[in-house]
């Protein structure tokens, strides 16, 4: 299951997606999600399948932020109200874009400021 939390202070939004039979997430391959929030809600893309959810909070429409972002997990130290779960993610990343507006951005995890448990272009196991 994949879950895209949002919260813009007046509370959280959830999409989810839960993959069904033979779409099960941890197959060893690659997918591609795409997380997206505008000012109407937010909406999870995994390989293709959507899933939207409309903001209930209408006098709070920004996704102005200016914390870091941390991706698969957070240090214990940082104060969070958005997640559901304390376990980091296990699995593989790769092709991070963040984008806004009609500026995209693609990053390299190897030249992230802080990494642990990483090991930046490689994933053990994945097909290419």
């Amino acid at each position: 299951q994949v879950l895209f939390h949002v919260n813009n202070g007046a509370g959280r939004i959830t999409a989810a997606y839960g993959p069904r039979g033979s779409s099960a997430l941890c197959d060893g391959k690659w997918h591609k999600l795409q997380a997206s929030k505008s000012k109407l809600g937010i909406s999870l893309a995994i390989d293709g399948h959507l899933v939207q959810t409309d903001n209930p909070y209408l006098q709070s429409t920004s996704a102005d932020t200016n914390d870091p972002i941390y991706v698969g997990g957070y240090p214990a130290d940082v104060k969070q109200n958005c997640l559901t779960s304390k376990s980091s993610f296990h699995g593989c990343l790769r092709n991070l874009v963040l984008t806004k507006g009609q500026q995209a951005e693609l990053f390299d995890f190897s030249r992230a400021f802080d990494l642990r448990g990483v090991f930046p272009h490689s994933c053990p196991g994945a097909e290419h």
